[in-house]
């Protein structure tokens, strides 16, 4: 008789270790009872969960590797960009520098022409008006630009 109700029973078990699912299967989970715990060994569903957890490590570190890459490609192009500023802000002071020599020895050689004087005295102020002035660096770049060929102009009107 015995044999006859462990043939009954067995089917059940074998029902219950497939019914169960491999989120029931959580090894900090105390409540489960003994069966559903054998299930979850034998049905493989312990090793599904630690397998999908496995799965989610990896791809939560393929997504930090790409933050790290695109953190290092943004701090990148800020050095860069503080470079490329501070090249710039050199270039422009050389500019200046030469201007004001340049400017410097156009008045010394156009003391006696009234007319060249004029013409350096509106190119003095502009420069002024430029290295005082609050604008941008680009625009600064260009006015300084337009001055140096302005003051080219005179010094091959003075055959420097």
């Amino acid at each position: 008789m015995k044999k006859y109700y462990l043939s009954a029973l067995l089917p059940l078990v074998f029902l219950a270790g497939c019914s169960t699912t491999p989120e029931q299967c959580d090894p900090s989970n105390t409540n489960i009872g003994i069966m559903d715990k054998i299930s979850c060994n034998y049905s493989g569903n312990y090793q599904t969960r630690i397998d999908q957890k496995k799965q989610i490590i990896v791809d939560e570190q393929q997504a930090n590797a790409q933050f790290k890459a695109i953190y290092a490609s943004i701090e990148k192009q800020k050095n860069d960009s503080a470079l490329s500023v501070s090249q710039k802000q050199a270039e422009q002071k050389k500019l200046k520098a030469s201007l004001n020599n340049l400017t410097n020895e156009i008045k010394a050689k156009a003391k006696n022409r009234d007319d060249l004087q004029a013409q350096i005295n509106d190119i003095d102020a502009q420069l002024k008006k430029v290295n005082g002035g609050s604008g941008s660096e680009i625009e600064k770049q260009a006015e300084l630009q337009q001055l140096s060929n302005k003051l080219q102009q005179l010094q091959k009107a003075l055959n420097l």
